[in-house]
């Protein structure tokens, strides 16, 4: 008998172990198509069960993918950039063309201009040496973008794979596509299992659209992130998921801003009238303290054992990216400041995205 695999997240099919990925129950293995126990439960009960699959099933699994593919379609989360190209992952996709879809863009400030936020991702992708890449914005939510990305997507030949770190909306997207006439219009049945949770989609799961197939494939998970080093009920609270908010602070040496218990800026120096805008897009939000509190904030949240001490030189009109989780950004003056992270997690220093560029 031939293998049968998960419609919702691509696991191998097994009536053995209900405790591994792909279970399901005896009794249901006639069925024509079928998802597993864990997408069913995750689907209609919210439950998250055997957690995430691990990054070495991950990665072979979409190492086979691409070996399939004809055309690449990688997915990014805008208020998350950086943390979705890492350079690991990079280095996995070698020289292929690819097409950058730019999720989440919906949840920018209305009054962002677009055409400015493309003109940002391409520079970025520009200053990462990332040449070979059509851009397109899109929000997997709201449907914005989605008819340039299907003809893009007509253009990658019969086989087409979406890839990316963990959470970025790639199932989403693929979930959209299959109900536009590129995907065959399919509105009901099983579609790819889509959850807050991170790393919900098993393997490669193949779907046929109208001339093509589409394969979904298991996230990628990036090193330094914060959203990777938290239990899976922090992970849905921390990972981008709501319009970004801002808050900015006039800032003196020695004052902090922070979110509790996973980061902290430390104000060292600071330039005439400088101000912190500090921006988040989830559970989460900034704050501003002093100096003698800096322990009690370390030690709330998720309370890690071990924090780095890092000191960075924000110029005005920069952002100070913590992977994962949010940034700050400089305004009017320049900043010597100390960051506090987590063990491991990493950071990034950038062009602003948010507000005018200089």
């Amino acid at each position: 008998m031939a293998d049968l695999y998960c419609r919702g997240c691509g696991a191998k099919i097994q009536s053995t172990d209900p405790g591994q990925f792909g279970y399901v129950p005896e009794h249901l293995l006639g069925q024509d198509s079928v998802i597993c126990q864990r997408c069913f439960r995750m689907i209609h009960y919210g439950r998250h069960e055997l957690g995430a699959v691990k990054a070495d099933q991950a990665l072979q699994a979409i190492a086979q993918g691409l070996d399939w593919a004809s055309g690449v379609v990688l997915v990014v989360d805008i208020l998350d950039f950086e943390s979705g190209l890492p350079p690991e992952f990079l280095r996995l996709l070698g020289d292929r063309e690819l097409l950058l879809a730019v999720n989440k863009v919906d949840l920018l400030p209305a009054q962002t201009p677009l055409p400015e936020v493309e003109v940002w991702v391409r520079r970025r992708l520009k200053s990462l040496g990332l040449s070979r890449v059509d851009v397109r914005l899109m929000s997997a939510l709201t449907g914005y973008g989605f008819p340039a990305l299907a003809d893009a997507v007509a253009e990658l030949g019969g086989r087409v794979l979406f890839v990316g770190v963990t959470n970025v909306g790639k199932s989403s997207i693929l979930e959209r596509l299959l109900t536009m006439r590129i995907g065959g219009g399919q509105r009901k049945g099983i579609k790819p299992t889509v959850s807050p949770y991170p790393g919900t989609t098993v393997s490669v799961s193949q779907w046929q659209g109208s001339g093509l197939t589409f394969a979904d494939s298991p996230g990628f998970v990036p090193q330094g992130r914060i959203s990777d080093l938290v239990d899976a009920e922090w992970a849905v609270k921390i990972i981008p998921h709501r319009s970004l908010t801002s808050h900015l602070y006039p800032v003196s040496p020695g004052d902090l801003v922070l979110i509790e218990g996973l980061c902290v800026v430390e104000c060292v120096e600071a330039g005439e009238n400088g101000l912190l805008l500090g921006f988040t897009g989830s559970g989460v939000r900034w704050q501003k303290s002093s100096r003698k509190h800096l322990d009690k904030w370390k030690g709330k949240g998720p309370a890690f054992a071990r924090w780095d001490e890092r000191t960075v030189s924000l110029k005005a009109g920069e952002d100070l990216v913590v992977s994962g989780l949010g940034w700050v950004s400089a305004r009017k003056a320049p900043f010597r400041l100390r960051l506090h992270v987590p063990a491991g997690v990493k950071h990034f220093i950038r062009p602003n995205l948010i507000g005018p560029k200089i």
